[in-house]
């Protein structure tokens, strides 16, 4: 055979080569354009601030631009959905909540995907307790104060929450059901702070937005839902301490992938946010905001998703 001839059967031979192994050589080179962090919660909040404190360390640590996109609305499910039907390939990520994520059918939430199915778990980023707050006005002083309250008006307080499903949503629920009370829901689509102040409503599980307002006498702080005790406000008693053990009420936020982005890229992915969570100033930042860093593996937090699916899920029927 001429080596003219043999040309053609040459570069046929090279092209399914290359076509072999084309999907490895992609994944070789990511990120070769700017990546996308979905947050589905309004600028200036906490998961926003959060989500830029990942994109400013991706940006460094990958060499290439990372942006944060607002996609509120729904508890979070629509700017989950829009990263669920993205492509699978590492440029579209979510920093969501837990609500969005597990709760499903409990608090009437029905979104458009199965987390599981549909997801790629990268890592668990923070968690958020919440600090129980009620006006300054209202005549008590502790967590048993306040029971003993509610108990002698049943039907006449209510507590604030932040939307249904929401962890100060759930945190209200737990304690309903671990004191007895009945303390009426009102979910807000703004801070309740300001109703909560005036007496509007009488009891919030606030995140740590409200220590301020706490420091300048304007709520009083009966305790926080967390297992333990928070670092910023290391006086107040958690509610487990309170009279209600093994308590434990917090929200946490986690980075996820559309199912099917390689293995690779989210190991690097999940490798970044333990970087980013390690440096000194962003930990301490965190605390500030009353969110605890985790960095978990992908694995524990993918564990932690289908644990947590499976309570709810029992817990809807």
């Amino acid at each position: 055979m001429s080596s003219v001839k043999a040309l053609p059967f040459v570069l046929q031979l090279l092209s399914i080569c290359f076509a072999a192994h084309a999907p490895a050589f992609a994944q070789s080179t990511w990120p070769a354009k700017p990546i996308q962090i979905v947050v589905p919660f309004a600028a200036g909040s906490a998961p926003d601030l959060i989500g830029r404190m990942l994109a400013e360390s991706f940006t460094r640590s990958l060499h290439t631009p990372v942006v944060v996109e607002n996609v509120p609305g729904a508890g979070g499910t629509i700017g989950v959905d829009r990263v669920v039907r993205a492509p699978a390939d590492g440029y579209t990520l979510v920093l969501s909540g837990d609500a969005a994520i597990v709760l499903g059918a409990r608090y009437g939430m029905k979104p458009p995907y199965d987390a599981i199915r549909d997801l790629a778990p990268v890592s668990q980023v923070v968690v958020t307790p919440n600090i129980l707050v009620v006006s300054s006005e209202l005549p008590v002083k502790s967590l048993a104060e306040f029971v003993t309250f509610a108990r002698s008006n049943p039907g006449k307080l209510s507590f604030a929450s932040a939307g249904n499903g929401t962890s100060s949503h759930r945190a209200g629920e737990a304690l309903n059901a671990a004191a007895g009370l009945d303390l009426v829901h009102v979910p807000y689509t703004s801070s309740p702070l300001p109703d909560v102040i005036a007496g509007r409503v009488q009891m919030f599980f606030a995140n740590a937005a409200a220590l301020p307002l706490i420091r300048e006498g304007k709520l009083r702080a009966l305790a926080v839902s967390s297992a333990q005790r928070l670092p910023t406000a290391p006086e107040l008693p958690t509610v487990a301490e309170s009279g209600y053990p093994g308590f434990d009420a917090v929200a946490w936020f986690g980075l996820l992938a559309p199912k099917g982005t390689p293995t690779d890229i989210v190991a690097r992915l999940d490798k970044e946010t333990k970087a980013a969570l390690a440096v000194p100033a962003t930990s301490a930042k965190l605390v500030e905001m009353g969110a605890l860093a985790q960095g978990s593996s992908t694995a524990a937090f993918t564990a932690l998703i289908e644990a947590e699916t499976k309570k709810w899920a029992a817990a809807s029927n």
